[in-house]
């Protein structure tokens, strides 16, 4: 017998509403089974259950309103990843849909983003794929396209996650601010970059900041004083393109063009075509803030705002994710407001059934400026909620994406939480810098979890820029604020061997 069909003894212990969805169900399963089936060209409208909002103790976590009995059976690819068997298990104890493969898939060396996205296609038709699972900027493309091309899978447009990825166009179409910031754009290719670089630091003063339009993980950021600056943080960039045109964290044009023109109305975005960088005024902002949440069903549910701490020595000046946020209720309000106002029009432009972040820079005059947008999910971020909210996991919202799951914000627990990336000047061997036997050591500690992109003796690149380079992300808990920097400073005394490279050093009391 089928398990989602209940026996009689379970039938008659159900309470009243539950028996009443119990019936409703059995009848609509006689429809379905004596329609005809489909034809080719030919479909019906399905016929599906509305979840009920239960006051009792029936309900699920966070109202995630469905009953295990009817639990949905899904099918998940993870986009950019390896094989990873912990986040296998972590997807398999959703309690709202039964999963019942992880198929894992990475880019190739010298593929192409659409390349990719053809391999991945035939991935979800032999595995019978319905969810996709972005956990990277890269990997909501690859999300997007496939949405398109397969109708039943629940995701967001191409031209939505576009606009978040590219800086430029997010200042232009999802900055809600009524002061917009001046920026412009220099291409790396021109053959006039250097007068288009003097023409935009006239255009936007001194100090600036300049980074790739099309990048992420802090890559390339650097603050400009003067021309010679600027000029030679233009050649870092081309430099660093033309060395390494697949490098994840930035790809070159060529590595999007074929990807843009497919999915992409590349006549309304022609900057997707080229290689090029922003030009922005250099904000001494006094507090940065990553806000959080989720669309479902195009409805915007808020979850979470996390605080950074600022390094004043430092060009970008905020690092490391603290959870949960300790600013007072009419600030978090105002910066709610921003997000909303990004993420409406985020909807707009086909935003659904994903989670997002943004980043809102506050100023010394009280003002909120916006930094940028991210249509997706956030390790740093999740690595926090396990211990600082109860029933928030974002893989869950991709997972339950189309099945007319409800949420809302997660609850605190009471504890604290950081998220520091391990950040070097320069890397070098990884076994160099870091102790990896005392790193192994520290995993039996529960209030730490590393998370590490290589091994002591892999090879690792540089970033070109001010915001160093990484391969580790350590992530401290506490019963308090205090306490949380207190594990974080010494944990990061036991695992550092040349704590002078670090890019972004901590001590107590911070």
């Amino acid at each position: 017998m089928d398990d989602s069909v209940l026996g009689m003894n379970e039938f008659l212990a159900l309470p009243g509403q539950l028996i009443l969805l119990a019936c409703c169900l059995s009848i609509l399963a006689n429809f379905n089974s004596s329609r005809p089936p489909l034809e080719p060209g030919r479909g019906y409208l399905p016929i599906t259950a509305v979840p009920l909002d239960f006051s009792s103790d029936h309900q699920l976590k966070a109202k995630q309103t469905k009953m295990s009995s009817i639990r949905s059976d899904v099918s998940v690819l993870v986009p950019f990843s390896n094989g990873d068997k912990d986040k296998t298990e972590a997807l398999r104890r959703c309690p709202t849909v039964q999963v019942s493969e992880v198929v894992f898939s990475n880019i190739e060396e010298k593929e192409t983003l659409l390349d990719y996205v053809q391999r991945v296609k035939k991935l979800v038709a032999d595995h019978n794929i319905n969810i996709i699972l972005p956990t990277i900027d890269l990997s909501t493309f690859v999300h997007a396209a496939i949405a398109r091309d397969f109708p039943h899978i629940p995701g967001p447009s191409v031209e939505s996650c576009y606009l978040a990825f590219h800086k430029a166009y997010t200042r232009q179409y999802l900055d809600p601010m009524e002061n917009l910031m001046s920026f412009d754009v220099v291409d790396l290719d021109s053959p006039t970059m250097l007068e288009d670089a003097e023409r935009a630091l006239e255009k936007v003063g001194l100090p600036a900041f300049v980074k790739p339009a099309a990048a992420f993980d802090t890559f390339g950021v650097a603050k400009v004083e003067n021309y010679e600056d600027m000029k030679r943080a233009l050649q870092n960039l081309r430099t660093m393109r033309d060395e390494h045109p697949d490098f994840e964290s930035s790809p070159s044009a060529a590595f999007f063009k074929d990807y843009f023109k497919q999915y992409l109305d590349v006549e309304k975005y022609p900057l997707a075509l080229r290689d090029v960088v922003i030009v922005e005024p250099y904000l001494d902002a006094v507090a940065l803030y990553t806000v959080d949440g989720c669309v479902v069903d195009k409805e915007i549910v808020r979850w979470t705002i996390t605080d950074e701490l600022r390094f004043d020595h430092q060009e970008a000046k905020f690092m490391t994710v603290i959870s949960p946020t300790s600013e007072p209720e009419d600030l978090q309000k105002r910066i709610w407001d921003v997000y909303e106002g990004v993420m409406a029009r985020m909807v707009q432009f086909g935003f659904n059934n994903c989670f997002t972040n943004i980043e809102v820079f506050r100023m010394k005059d009280g003002q909120l400026r916006l930094c940028e947008v991210n249509a997706r999910g956030s390790k740093q971020l999740q690595g926090c909620y396990t211990e600082s909210y109860k029933n928030a996991n974002q893989d869950y919202v991709y997972l339950t994406a189309g099945r007319g799951i409800k949420y809302v914000t997660p609850p605190e627990t009471g504890r604290w939480a950081s998220a520091y990336i391990v950040k070097f000047d320069d890397l070098e061997r990884p076994g160099n810098l870091m102790d990896f036997d005392q790193i192994e050591k520290l995993k039996s500690d529960p209030d730490v979890y590393f998370i590490l992109t290589a091994g002591p003796d892999d090879d690792v690149t540089n970033f070109t820029g001010s915001a160093g380079s990484h391969f580790c992300w350590l992530f401290t808990y506490g019963d308090s604020r205090e306490a949380m920097i207190r594990k974080l400073v010494d944990v990061l005394k036991l695992v550092v061997k040349k704590p002078e490279r670090l890019t972004y050093p901590v001590h107590y009391g911070m």
